[in-house]
């Protein structure tokens, strides 16, 4: 925003008050003996994800002038030093839910690696010897995803070869083209263990970086640019995916880049028939959102939405429907996981203890992984966390979390039958009639059709 000139004091405040928030809480996965990893405390650190911090601190580092490049220079001296002696990293052990993906190879890990370091600007001896053994392996990798992470890693360090040309090339060729759009189809499971829709959102923003990267076939980056806006889902997010996430807007700030473009355009939007609204928009407010409602005149049946362009430009556009059935009212959904959270008790008195019991079934013999489940918290009671360490300390949870009036729990995996249990405790603090919240258990790295939910309760505390 400050470079299209469009950034407004109260806008760039509230953004800086998020970046400052975020990079305090990201210093804190800084591991004593170097890098970074996935929780606070955890030590070693993992040399995959210290990659993905100087990434992170590198954004940082443009927008925000407090960075303390000390913290990039102590992660990059860190994967320097454990570098193996022909250039490469090896696959991690200690991950998030296991070894998964995210260090399935060492190839993968070492283009990730050395796209990090190049990223930062450590293009140095580590990042020269890392190049060789990507140029030495990539002729016989089949996987795309890994190939198409290595071309951004050798175009990152500045590689003059030939070889991330030939990769961009291949792709080239095996471009998906559908009305308009460009994509590439993965068949395995990328980098942070994504497959399905979400993992064809991060292949497809890795090869349509790289070549914008290489400022290369403008046409497959411009459709790729199309076929990840219409995959955005009704959050604006992609894949309920941080990583697809990430590379997708990183696409769209480097397809600027190639695409520079005027705008200047009125829009028009009506709905069966009827004008609800005109906007013009040029070069100054052509990134702004303008979100235009409907919310009379929509019953059963067809309607039309009609978008008028007129002008010079393109802009990019979304039709989100949204809708609420009372839970009564609603039928259950089968799926590959269920939860269901019950009270020993929904009347207390101030300062009483209750306890919630959290099960959650995996019924799905083929389950994909880690769990995330979220637990609403009932207003007016302090969570005890006993319970839940232990049962970290047992590791027959991974991790917790509260955020707000939240419990997040991490479960590696939820064996298929026998149902899991989480048993945790709340001690009431004022009179209040409160709802629980609802709950919901998901596949970490598949939400989209996993999703299991429970209805909130009514827990009432008396005077």
């Amino acid at each position: 925003m400050n470079a299209s000139g469009t950034i407004t004091p109260e806008i760039e405040m509230k953004a800086i008050e998020y970046v400052n928030s975020g990079y305090q809480h990201i210093l804190t996965f800084e591991c004593a003996d170097g890098g970074f990893n996935w929780w606070e405390g955890d030590n070693p650190g993992n040399a995959i994800l210290s990659a993905l911090a100087i990434m992170m601190l590198t954004d940082t580092k443009a927008v925000y002038d407090t960075v303390d490049t000390a913290v990039i220079d102590r992660t990059a001296t860190y994967l320097a030093g454990v570098q193996k002696s022909d250039g490469s990293w090896s696959e991690e052990s200690h991950l998030h839910a296991g070894n998964e993906n995210l260090g399935a190879g060492s190839l993968r890990a070492t283009c990730y690696i050395t796209w990090g370091l190049a990223y930062g600007g450590y293009i140095d001896a580590t990042v020269t010897k890392a190049v060789g053994y990507i140029k030495s392996k990539i002729g016989s990798e089949k996987d795309a995803y890994t190939r198409a992470m290595c071309a951004n890693a050798l175009l990152t360090a500045g590689d003059t070869s030939s070889t991330a040309g030939d990769i961009l090339k291949e792709f080239h060729d095996k471009a998906v083209v559908e009305e308009g759009t460009v994509h590439w189809t993965s068949e395995g499971s990328t980098l942070v263990n994504s497959y399905g829709n979400a993992a064809d959102v991060e292949l497809t923003a890795l090869v349509a970086l790289a070549m914008a990267s290489k400022g290369a076939y403008p046409q497959d980056v411009n459709g790729a640019v199309e076929w990840l806006v219409q995959s955005k889902d009704p959050q604006g997010n992609w894949g309920y995916n941080t990583q697809a996430t990430v590379l997708a807007l990183k696409t769209f700030l480097k397809a600027l880049s190639m695409t520079p473009g005027e705008t200047n355009a009125d829009v028009t939007v009506t709905f069966d028939g009827k004008v609800l609204g005109t906007q013009h928009f040029d070069n100054f407010n052509k990134d702004v959102v303008w979100q235009v409602e409907v919310t009379t005149g929509i019953d059963n049946g067809t309607h039309l939405v009609e978008l008028d362009y007129d002008g010079l430009g393109g802009l990019s556009y979304q039709v989100v429907a949204t809708h609420y059935i009372p839970w009564e009212e609603s039928e259950p959904v089968e799926g590959p996981l269920s939860i269901t959270v019950s009270y020993d008790t929904t009347t207390v008195n101030v300062d009483d203890i209750i306890t919630a019991t959290v099960t959650i079934k995996n019924n799905d013999p083929d389950g994909k992984g880690m769990v995330l489940v979220t637990v609403g918290l009932p207003p007016g009671f302090a969570l005890i966390t006993d319970d839940l360490a232990k049962l970290k300390t047992e590791k027959k949870l991974a991790n917790y979390e509260v955020t707000g009036k939240q419990l997040l729990l991490y479960f590696d995996a939820i064996p298929a039958g026998e149902p899991t249990q989480v048993s945790y405790s709340l001690v009431a603090q004022y009179p209040v009639k409160a709802q629980t919240g609802g709950s919901e258990a998901k596949y970490y790295y598949d939400a989209e059709g996993s999703s299991a939910e429970d209805e909130s309760q009514e827990v009432e505390v008396l005077p």
